[in-house]
């Protein structure tokens, strides 16, 4: 089971705003949880344009696990556990769902189904990538990075909370850009200070074709 987090740019305005974009991974089961936050901007990966070969090579190298195994009990929150023996059970039969889905998935990709239709039924054992920007964090952390939330979006809300303390924003003037997947860095040139932007090859680009990049790279 993945869930990791980590920054992709970071930046700062001349009025002290704070806008980080995050690249995440994370059981799809999550994934409507994070969605209901409507301060973030985000695109996640789509079930319709990854081929079901890729997607079943996915789920049977690493099918996408809750990291909680609670016990059935009154409201919405399993503050308890199975037993060792029953959590163990209960997560090879999980496992074992992934194996039938995937069997399943490939008999209906045999018979020429879409993938926008077999990968509808592996998104419960697929894990996903989101990118996600957002100036607001205060509200993701108070309800996600707390005992009360389900465990896995609790395990990835505290992941995206370490790499965002950890990691130091750039600051930019007025004009310049915030550009997730675009290398940037200021320079010089007499006593003025400017952004410059660079494509993966280190080379210097326009900053109309580094905004292209990054809207690719996010997309």
């Amino acid at each position: 089971m993945t869930v990791s987090a980590k920054v992709i740019k970071d930046s700062i305005s001349p009025q002290g705003i704070r806008i980080t974009t995050l690249e995440l991974e994370y059981p799809r089961i999550i994934h409507s949880e994070l969605m209901t936050h409507r301060v973030f901007s985000r695109n996640s990966a789509s079930s319709r344009a990854i081929p079901v070969s890729k997607v079943i090579e996915l789920v049977e190298s690493n099918p996408a696990l809750p990291v909680h195994w609670g016990k059935n009990q009154a409201g919405m929150q399993a503050k308890e556990e199975l037993d060792e023996l029953n959590k163990e059970s209960v997560r090879q039969l999980w496992l074992e769902a992934a194996k039938q889905a995937v069997s399943i998935a490939k008999v209906m990709a045999d018979i020429g189904a879409h993938k926008q239709v077999v990968n509808r039924l592996l998104e419960p054992f697929q894990h996903m990538k989101v990118v996600v920007t957002s100036t607001e964090w205060a509200n993701w952390d108070w309800l996600r990075d707390h005992l009360d939330a389900d465990p896995t979006i609790h395990a990835l809300a505290k992941e995206m909370k370490k790499v965002r303390d950890a990691s130091i924003p750039m600051i930019l003037d007025f004009g310049d850009w915030h550009l997730p997947y675009v290398e940037t860095y200021k320079k010089y040139r007499g006593n003025s200070e400017f952004a410059v932007y660079l494509d993966e090859n280190h080379n210097e680009i326009t900053l109309e074709q580094a905004r292209i990049i990054s809207a690719s790279c996010c997309a």
